[in-house]
Parts: structure tokens; sequence; C-alpha cells
């Protein structure tokens, strides 16, 4: 009889011993490699895709091709177009396109009356002010990054266009280890 509660108090205490204290695995792995340098997200930031894509639509202008449907701002863009050479104005105030125009692959005039000019500009990649860790392992990069009008965005003097192309840009992008390299997942303007 002692040796069976010999033997029940063993295996008691045996069952009863304290366990390890699982581990957290809420918080994300840390990547394989240590964060890109700012030389290093530059190189990222200007080859990717992302960039290019970001803000692309503030590369183009869309103008109404009847004058009657022009409000102010839009007449005054296409002024600036005309100022140029690239439209003209008919006797009752609707654009055309001009000689210069017409051959030139940028202005998409539509069936809907709309008529489409892009691109005016391409974008030019500054500076990456900071690199900074995030708590799921991915990297934001702080930059800058301005506009380069063409020859057709040049046309903009003054205005809401010409603000757009001289204006230094800031943006952050999104850096992810995939575990091989570096990738850019998103940019957003700051």
């Amino acid at each position: 009889m002692k040796r069976t509660l010999l033997l029940a108090l063993t295996l008691a205490m045996a069952c009863s011993s304290e366990q390890p204290a699982p581990t957290n695995t809420d918080s994300a792995p840390a990547p394989s490699a240590p964060p890109p340098t700012a030389g290093q997200a530059r190189a990222i930031i200007e080859k990717s895709s992302e960039f290019s894509q970001h803000e692309f639509t503030n590369a183009s202008v869309s103008l109404p091709v009847a004058g009657s449907s022009m409000n102010e701002p839009t007449r005054a863009l296409a002024k600036h177009l005309a100022d140029a050479g690239w439209l003209a104005f008919d006797g009752a105030g609707d654009i055309m396109l001009t000689e210069k125009s017409r051959s030139d692959k940028r202005f998409l005039l539509r069936e809907n009356g709309l008529l489409d000019v892009v691109p005016l500009a391409k974008k030019e990649l500054g500076d990456v002010t900071a690199v900074r860790n995030n708590p799921d392992g991915s990297v934001n990069a702080d930059f800058t990054w301005r506009w380069i009008p063409n020859e057709v965005g040049t046309a903009f003097k003054q205005g809401v266009m010409h603000d757009r192309f001289a204006a230094r840009q800031n943006a952050t992008a999104n850096l992810m280890w995939n575990g091989t390299e570096w990738t850019m997942i998103t940019v957003a303007p700051r």
C-alpha cells in the first residue's frame, strides 16, 4: 500500500510540475536582413512600378472641347495651352487642336467631347530623408520627389498645374523583406 501511495504521489507531482510559458506568437518575425540604408531605399523606390504609378493622373489634364462646358479654371488651362500653340479657340469659344498638336500622341480627343493631354510631366526622385522600422517587420522610407514638365507641361505659367509642377513633393514608401530582398509595397503622399 505504501508503494502504491508513493507511486501515486510521484505521479501527481510530475503532472503538476510547472510547464514552460508559451512563447508569444503575436509579434511579427524579424526580417532576416537589416533594414535598407537611405541609399538602398532610394534605389528600391526608383525602380519600383509603385513609384511610377504614384499620382500618375496628376501628370495629365482633361478639358471639355465645348467652351460652354468649361468653368473658369478649365478655361485658364486651355488658354495656357493655346498661348503655347497647342490649342486654338474657335469663334464660339470651343477648343480645337492645332497643327502642332494634331500629330502629337499626347493629345487624345475622345468621342465624349473631352480632350485628354497626357503626359505633361515625369517624376524625378529626390532624397530619402528617413528610414524607420515598423512593428510588423516592414520599413517606411520618407522621400522627396518632383515633377519635371515636358514641353507641353511647360505651357502652364501660373495656376494649379504650374504650382503642382513647381512644388517639391513628399511621400512615404512602405518596404517589405520578401525573403531575398527589400521590395516596395505601397507609396503614399506625406
